[in-house]
């Protein structure tokens, strides 16, 4: 058995964990209104109700023999249905639906209106997945600008659409909404090759092209200078699609270690033919929201200028103890573009299997969040398109979502706070959860993430994040009300594990790709071109990274000073952690391990193993291990690292930094003369070679008594080998 020195020293930031803070001021609700949750009664008082089935032009609809005017409060009654057949821009005051409001799908339609409620009995359809809204027509719903009534409203609930009944919203599929390209584009370029053939994709449509890349330290936070586009589409011919304009910006892809082209970025189309806006995004923006046990599916909708809450500060409704307005907010939390809030879902299961639906929607400008769930559970959330929101483009909000499905979704541009910087958020707390500039922001670790894509976004990818959740409740079974007693199972979610991730991508004008801070199984999983980390980790227990693949712009690393890592474990109290067929290219570090407490008192933290093998690294340091300082007082290891059958080659072409580089290093973040015991790194089949075992040492640590000195070179290791020390015990150990 061989052992090697390698003397460096490598310094990067340390990736803070996410702070976060108690959910207590959730949604408080104000006096009963008979509406679950307190919703008010908007149409408390109507001037018009159907009185039959008909067109909603027909006089003989309505009760008043005439068809609902500009400032009317309607109800369409129950056991009546009405279809919708107008374009009018006549602002309704609103309406309750307890019977059906169905819109035409053969015929343009818009509506302009403060509120539709649509209450338990009720169904709206706007389209229906067998009968879309069809390709040649436009329907509207649009908010109306007028102020909210916060004397009835104060938690201004208003302004939009409110569904505790069915709902379903249906356009004219594209599919697919977002495509990865076939070739790389660069500015000057007027038409773009595409990966597949797309259908429904049509002359004037709006694509979103992200920016791809990788930002050094001035190019973030304030002084961001973007480069994503929006272009408009002159024509379509099955994979090519030209563009009214030329791109102004190259758009590069990932180049493995060697400079060779592997992956390329997505286009995403954010046109529908079913269309959520707000009359005057400056004013009263219009949100949705679904509440209780409603039967919600929205199918290629775009949901644009939509959301009143805003990033940041939130300033809630106060209720004095007799129930008395106190204060009347002016960032009123829970008001988001499309919001599943306590929405169980209906008792009796969908034919789909699932407790709500969103499949192929595009949220265009959103003022905060764009599909957030709320203790909402067994959802479907695919084949959205995400652009252009604030915070986060996807939440799963307080961390009791349960067995939602998010898969092959594309969130591109999500503005935050550009750094890891504290933020005002929940009940006056120092930091803004889900407010830092996310793809996917979800608090608790009981969903499914799968083929998803999130490109320039301000910090994470994935924000899969930790705090102190404790023991919540999840839904015992389809359709179950986790506040009734019966209906829910506890779960204690310190030794839970994410459901699954599986084949996410982040790319782009990112600083992390995936951040995650609950136990379980990252697989198969891509990220290139962020400027920190490909993977931050910090799991309470146990996480493993398999099959992970990361990309860096070497040419980055070339031009200054960047540190850019593949997989960052950042907890000293993770007890296992693992990265296997790992491929790390590009980078400044391919592999960091944790910082580890150095406590004679607390042995018992961190113990366990950090392994890596089966993995390929091209980077300036392969794995850099800050492994456990050992307690004084027993010769036994706190935590062992461990390489095993893993490959190293040397990244050309980047400078050398303050620290030499190196295959395994062990002086990863000490200081200088920090001479404090340390156990070294097990490395086991090097490069490769079965038998090819040894021990790398923290510098200082080198036995004095090897004879002869450390002085082999191995320049494929980027140290010295120390011959003539016997070194078999101390590996299997």
């Amino acid at each position: 058995m061989k052992k090697f020195r390698v003397a460096t020293i490598l310094t990067i930031a340390a990736w803070p964990v996410l702070s976060l803070v108690s959910f207590a001021q959730d949604h408080v609700h104000g006096p009963a209104s008979g509406i679950p949750h307190g919703i008010p009664q908007f149409c408390a008082n109507p001037t018009v109700s159907s009185v039959a089935d008909g067109a909603w032009s027909s006089a003989s609809t309505w009760s008043t023999g005439r068809v609902p005017a500009a400032g009317d409060a309607i109800r369409i009654a129950p056991r009546t249905t009405v279809t919708y057949d107008l374009v009018s821009d006549a602002a309704l005051k609103c309406i309750n639906v307890d019977g059906t409001l169905a819109f035409r799908t053969d015929a343009n339609t818009r509506i302009k209106v403060g509120t539709v409620t649509v209450l338990e009995t009720g169904a709206f359809l706007m389209g229906t997945p067998g009968r879309p809204v069809a390709a040649d027509v436009l329907a509207e719903f649009v908010t109306a600008d007028v102020p909210i009534d916060t004397r009835l409203d104060p938690e201004q609930l208003g302004g939009g659409l409110v569904g505790l009944g069915k709902v379903t919203i249906a356009g004219a599929a594209k599919t697919p909404t977002f495509v990865r390209l076939a070739s790389e584009p660069l500015a000057g370029q007027t038409r773009l090759e595409l990966e597949q053939a797309v259908s429904g994709w049509h002359v004037g449509d709006t694509l979103v092209l992200p920016d791809t890349r990788q930002l050094r330290q001035h190019e973030r936070g304030d002084d961001y200078r973007p480069q994503w586009e929006e272009l408009t589409v002159a024509s379509v011919s099955g994979r090519s699609v030209t563009l009214a304009r030329p791109l102004a910006f190259d758009h590069r892809g990932a180049r493995d270690g060697a400079g060779v082209l592997e992956f390329l970025p997505h286009v995403g189309n954010v046109s529908r033919n079913v269309i959520f806006r707000s009359e005057n995004p400056a004013g009263t923006r219009g949100h949705t929201i679904f509440i209780q046990h409603p039967d919600v599916d929205i199918r290629y909708a775009l949901f644009k200028d939509m959301g009143r809450t805003r990033m940041g500060v939130l300033d809630n409704v106060e209720y004095s103890p007799e129930g008395q307005v106190r204060h009347v907010g002016t960032n009123q939390i829970g008001r988001y573009s499309i919001h599943f809030h306590h929405a169980f879902g209906p008792k009796a299961t969908p034919a789909n299997g699932y407790q709500f639906t969103l499949i192929g929607n595009a949220i265009d400008d959103a003022s905060k969040w764009g599909i957030t769930v709320h203790n909402s559970h067994y959802g479907l959330v695919s084949e959205n398109v995400v652009y252009n929101s604030r915070g986060a483009a996807i939440v799963a909000e307080d961390g009791t979502e349960s067995f939602n499905v998010f898969e092959h979704n594309f969130a591109m541009r999500s503005e935050g706070s550009g750094e890891f910087a504290p933020r005002s958020g929940y009940g006056g707390a120092t930091n803004d959860p889900g407010g830092e500039g996310a793809g996917f922001w979800l608090r608790g670790p009981n969903n499914i993430l799968r083929n998803n894509v999130a490109a320039n976004v301000d910090v994470f990818g994935y924000g899969i994040a930790a705090g102190a959740l404790g023991t919540v409740h999840i839904p015992k079974f389809k359709g179950a009300d986790t506040t009734k007693a019966g209906e829910f199972i506890e779960i204690d979610t310190t030794e839970s594990a994410v459901i699954e991730f599986s084949g996410n991508e982040a790319y782009g004008a990112i600083q992390t790709g995936v951040a995650i801070g609950w136990n379980g199984t990252l697989t198969n999983s891509r990220v290139w071109h962020t400027s920190r980390h490909g993977v931050t980790a910090f799991p309470a227990d146990r996480l493993v990274v398999d099959g992970f693949v990361a990309r860096g712009d070497a040419r980055v690393l070339q031009g200054a000073f960047e540190s850019p890592t593949g997989v960052w474990f950042n907890n000293y109290a993770a007890k296992t952690v693992t990265v296997r067929n790992a491929n790390v290219q590009g980078m400044r570090v391919g592999v960091a391990s944790p910082f580890f407490s150095r406590t004679d008192t607390e042995p018992g933290r961190g113990d366990g193993v950090a392994t890596v093998e089966n993995s390929y690294f091209k980077d300036y340091v392969g794995v850099a291990v800050a492994t456990a300082y050992s307690p004084s007082t027993t010769l036994a290891p706190v935590k062992k690292a461990v390489v095993r059958n893993s490959r190293f080659d040397v990244l050309p072409g980047v400078p050398a930094a303050q620290y030499p580089a190196a295959a395994v290093s062990m002086n990863y973040g000490m200081s200088a003369g920090d001479q404090a015991r340390r156990d070294p790194v097990l490395v086991y089949d090097f490069n490769g070679k079965p038998g090819d075992t040894f021990r790398v040492f923290y510098s200082y640590e080198v036995p004095a008594t090897s004879a002869p000195a450390c002085n082999t070179a191995r320049p494929e290791i980027g140290g010295f080998v120390c011959a003539g020390d016997d070194a078999s015990q101390e590996s299997r150990r």
